[in-house]
């Protein structure tokens, strides 16, 4: 059935205006209202935690928040389906997908380009008192800090070329006009801070709050560099627009809900964390980064949004860094097939990668290569195209019944680990991590896949049969 113009559209609309994907979300049976009054402060991720736990995936919209004039939605990226949806893709495309318009987006990095406007959604209303403490941030876990920014889109201008460079990273909310924030190592935005720091000068930044998934997936892709809102871009097939801060020399998202305006303070630490992270442990508290508020605007009738720290950030990031995966791996090693970076590996550290089988050491070519494409990972399993890389129990018997720790176990000693997973080794320097990871190549060994077959089944549709009971 071929796709029409309208539905295109459509698509385009949903995974770049906020309020489009709600309606998308809404019409499709996969947004619950909440429709009885909620506390911002650890109530409110109580209850779509308590949702996830229960089996549902649906977003959630609060639509009478305490102390609040504005509604919050949580639980946008909660289930891998209902996501995929959103895309108009099925779960199984999205890797290829978003391989696919990063592809696209590096061979021809400037067909969509981006206007910056003077005026749009984003800065309908600009507020005249600087006051952090009139959204409704959410306090999220019981030992958090503090309230968190923990699904805004950063935007920050590289100091040397000035080119837009996107990402995701959380702020605590420290005052009225002040925040602290994480930078992982080997960041851009740590090289443009240096840059900054080095003159004794600000860097500029705005947090966007409430975008469409494209965005948000763009930003999330690991080693892009600047210009990553042109992956988004390709996703949609239109550009993406800018507008112009207020307050400060760097750009914003015209389609964000709210626009929070910063500077960096060069040279000054200020206490950060701690905070719920993926891992699923809370993030230390350390001397961090610190910005400035120096203006807000947003829509007049705008929808703040954040995360379920934890099981949402795993789909997540799982989604961007897939497709990212995919691409890089597939150019070294073509029998790859799908990569799945699982919830269980925080949506960083286990990737499942789908090989075809077709020659000696596949398998263990594949591992290496995917280490390789992602620092973060801890432990890679191989595994045949027979074998459903999106279930458990199925990754499960193939290491039980075709991996042999004596000869297909591979270990990477001291190699370079993620700062937020606590069972890195810090070193002295407290701006680097190591740790030992771990491949396991269970696909059917080469010279045994005549003797080593799978059992298989008619495969029939049982609407087609009368049963009862």
């Amino acid at each position: 059935m071929q796709t029409s113009t309208k539905d295109i559209s459509n698509r385009a609309n949903r995974l770049v205006d906020l309020k489009s994907c709600i309606d998308f979300l809404d019409k499709t049976g996969n947004l619950i209202r909440v429709k009885s009054e909620v506390d911002s402060k650890y109530e409110l991720a109580g209850i779509i935690y308590a949702s996830h736990k229960s089996g549902c995936g649906k977003a959630m919209l609060f639509e009478k928040v305490k102390d609040s004039a504005y509604p919050v939605l949580c639980g946008m990226l909660l289930d891998r389906e209902i996501t995929a949806s959103v895309f108009g893709v099925s779960t199984n495309e999205v890797s290829s997908f978003m391989g696919t318009c990063l592809d696209n987006w590096r061979k021809d990095k400037d067909r969509f380009p981006s206007r910056v406007l003077e005026k749009a959604s984003a800065n309908e209303v600009i507020e005249k008192e600087i006051d952090l403490g009139n959204l409704p941030i959410p306090l999220h876990a019981l030992k958090d800090g503090g309230r968190y920014f923990n699904s805004s889109v950063m935007i920050v201008r590289n100091p040397l070329t000035g080119v837009p460079n996107i990402s995701l990273r959380r702020f605590m909310v420290t005052g009225k006009d002040r925040m602290t924030f994480l930078i992982d190592p080997e960041r851009h935005l740590g090289e443009y801070l240096a840059v900054a720091e080095s003159r004794n000068e600000t860097l500029p930044i705005t947090l966007n709050i409430g975008m469409g998934p494209a965005v948000w997936f763009a930003a999330a892709m690991p080693k892009q560099g600047d210009g990553k809102v042109g992956i988004a871009s390709h996703m949609i097939g239109r550009p993406i627009d800018f507008i112009k801060a207020n307050s400060i020399d760097t750009y914003a998202f015209a389609d964000a809900q709210f626009v929070v305006e910063a500077e960096i303070l060069p040279g000054v630490r200020e206490d950060e964390g701690p905070f719920a992270e993926v891992t699923g442990h809370y993030a230390t508290v350390d001397k961090r980064w610190v910005a400035r508020v120096t203006g807000i605007s947003r829509r007049k009738e705008p929808i703040f949004q954040t995360l379920l720290g934890g099981p949402e950030s795993l789909v997540a990031t799982g989604f961007a860094g897939e497709g990212n995966l995919l691409e890089a791996v597939k150019g070294k090693v073509p029998q790859v097939k799908a990569v799945y970076l699982s919830s269980g590996g925080g949506g960083y550290y286990q990737a499942i990668v789908q090989v075809e089988n077709d020659r000696e050491g596949v398998g263990r070519e594949a591992i290496v290569e995917t280490f390789s494409a992602f620092n973060p990972l801890q432990w890679v399993v191989a595994v045949d195209t027979d074998v459903d890389i999106y279930d458990a129990n199925e990754i499960t018997w193939a290491i039980s019944t075709r991996f042999n720790a004596d000869t297909d176990l591979i270990l990477l000693k001291n190699e370079f680990g993620h700062m937020l997973n606590p069972m890195v080794t810090i070193n002295a320097e407290g701006n680097g991590a190591t740790i030992t990871k771990m491949g396991m190549d269970a696909t059917v060994p080469f010279l045994r896949k005549e003797e080593l077959i799978r059992a298989a089944f008619q495969k029939v549709n049982l609407d087609n049969y009368e049963m009862q009971g």
